[in-house]
């Protein structure tokens, strides 16, 4: 089995440095909720085309749009 190569030594040398993705709250939250939203879509999209292909009709259909 080959040995590890561990060029830092320390490894908590650099634990005081910033992190490179310093978001807020704010920031954070928006981000989960575009990804979710955005796998919600895509889901929808995907059981809107089967509903479609199995009666024939759009899931809108039935609201008279």
């Amino acid at each position: 089995m080959a040995k590890l190569d561990v060029k830092d030594k320390d490894p908590f040398a650099h634990a005081d440095d910033k992190p490179k993705d310093d978001i807020t709250i704010l920031g954070f939250i928006s981000r989960a909720a575009y990804r979710y939203f955005r796998l919600i879509v895509i889901i929808y999209l995907f059981y809107a085309a089967i509903y479609y292909f199995v009666f024939g009709e759009s899931i809108l259909d039935q609201f008279n749009f």
